[in-house]
């Protein structure tokens, strides 16, 4: 099996972002054994322009990283690899695409009534109602036509129209976005970069600053982020 790895660059199933000119176009970098990284906190409006997917309405922010290995040298990355921390002692992992798109869908399908969920009803009701003869103590029918309108839950009968659904991209576009622009994952020789994808940490940082922390094959670098919170 081939997994979807740096590698797979030769295939053209690898993702990823065109990395910048160099290591120091990133806010923020750090020289390792083998391999310069930088990084960089998207702010909102920027991930608004970039993804059509909703990801800050969803709670989440965008980190781009950018990885240069030295000549001659392999690096071996992986988004796994990275973690977000505050100095208030909330700490995240990066959300693979999959689990965002499918996060987002279900509150969007929360928030609006399925296709077969609720229907409006209008026409004629006819039905039989006992009664009593007064005279002779006999119980009889009587024929009752009258006007309904209602609403209804669950699928709606036959002849009556399904409402229309809320528009947007669906769950496996979003997939495909967030993919194709994430951070690859494997061994490279060569310059990459993509995004992480974090569920926003709760709190705000005492220091105002985050911090991006890779630990793997690669090695272990600390990165500093500006908290987007202090310039509030």
């Amino acid at each position: 099996m081939i997994s979807a790895c740096i590698v797979g660059t030769l295939l053209g199933s690898s993702p990823g972002v065109r990395p910048r000119s160099g290591v120091g176009e990133y806010p923020t970098r750090q020289a390792a054994t083998g391999f310069s990284i930088g990084a960089a906190l998207l702010p909102r409006g920027e991930v608004k322009k970039i993804f059509a997917t909703d990801l800050n309405g969803a709670g989440y922010v965008v980190v781009e990283v950018g990885v240069f290995p030295e000549p001659g040298r392999e690096v071996d990355i992986s988004p796994a690899d990275f973690l977000l921390m505050t100095d208030s002692g909330s700490a995240v992992r990066p959300v693979d695409a999959d689990a965002i798109a499918g996060v987002i869908a279900r509150k969007r399908g929360s928030a609006q009534p399925k296709t077969s969920d609720v229907y409006n009803t209008t026409g004629v009701s006819i039905s039989r109602v006992p009664t009593i003869d007064p005279a002779s103590g006999r119980q009889g029918h009587t024929t009752v036509v009258g006007a309904e309108e209602g609403v209804g839950i669950g699928a709606p009968p036959y002849g009556v129209p399904y409402p229309s659904a809320p528009a947007g991209p669906n769950q496996n576009a979003m997939e495909q976005e967030l993919w194709a622009k994430s951070l690859p994952d494997g061994k490279t020789t060569r310059e990459v970069a993509g995004y992480l994808y974090f569920p926003k940490p709760s709190g705000k940082s005492k220091s105002g600053d985050w911090e991006l922390r890779m630990d793997g094959q690669a090695g272990r670098v600390k990165l500093i982020l500006d908290d987007p919170e202090k310039k509030r």
